[in-house]
């Protein structure tokens, strides 16, 4: 039990850390990491992979609030962009996490690891989403939105990956990109978990399970990464951000073919 304790507080110092100095999802780290401590608890893989995404969506309820209200404190939040935009993904992470509930456990890692080998190809690459000039707003949210709403769900990551450069390309400053994009991913973890919670795993679920979303991995993990978020931001300021992210993109890429393994 104690050994349980710490690696989850492990997995959300991690994941807590890296979103602070990276500015990406939690989820890319607490879904593999999850993964694997539930199927070392002998949980079947059917049940493992959609309950470490369910609960990676539920612990960003808690890290997703938090930087809602940073941002929005600084003025950096449109709440017309969040109406439109965060509606479509609304719609979209419920698709998402119901068709997660349907793949089988090995099906569900395979597309985990393609779209995370994908962002993780990104980030080696290094590539920054270039300004349009254009005036900004969310033009195609009705499109984009579900899109981008269904793939986070389905992979338990809160869509900042692809929010991000597609308001960009629409006209928005790197800055309110990223605090509109940090905004939606409350609605894609609103909407995917309660999804996850209603529907029941197909297999027999460990102790503390709420549908797919094991609510002890939320709190624990969701605390962790709350807590170590301002010490990620810190790290932030001091080291060199792109040689970080092809760094963690290569080790991404690594984690996606053990996945897809």
């Amino acid at each position: 039990m104690l050994i349980t304790f710490l690696l989850l507080i492990a997995i959300g110092l991690t994941a807590g850390v890296l979103a602070g100095l990276l500015g990406i999802g939690g989820g890319l780290v607490i879904v593999p990491a999850l993964t694997a401590l539930l199927l070392a608890r002998e949980i079947d893989g059917d049940v493992a992979v959609p309950m470490a995404v369910a609960t990676s969506l539920a612990t960003m309820l808690m890290t997703a609030a938090s930087a809602v209200w940073f941002h929005y404190r600084r003025g950096a939040v449109d709440w017309p962009t969040i109406a439109r935009l965060g509606s479509g993904v609304a719609v979209g992470a419920v698709i998402g996490a119901w068709a997660a509930t349907t793949l089988s456990g090995q099906m569900l890692a395979r597309v985990f690891a393609v779209i995370a080998g994908l962002i993780g190809l990104r980030m080696v690459a290094a590539a920054s989403p270039r300004p349009a000039g254009t005036v900004a707003r969310p033009r195609l949210w009705w499109l984009i939105g579900p899109l981008v709403g269904a793939a986070s769900a389905l992979v338990g990551i809160g869509g900042g990956t692809f929010n991000v450069p597609y308001l960009v390309r629409n006209g928005y400053s790197m800055v309110r990109a990223v605090a509109n994009a940090s905004a939606c991913g409350w609605p894609i973890a609103l909407a995917g978990a309660a999804t996850f919670a209603l529907l029941p795993p197909r297999e027999m679920a460990p102790p503390g399970a709420l549908g797919h979303i094991w609510l002890p991995g939320t709190l624990v993990i969701g605390l962790g990464g709350i807590a170590a978020a301002p010490a990620g931001v810190a790290l932030a300021h001091r080291l060199p951000a792109n040689g970080l992210r092809r760094v963690f993109g290569v080790v991404l890429v690594v984690v996606a073919i053990r996945m897809a393994w």
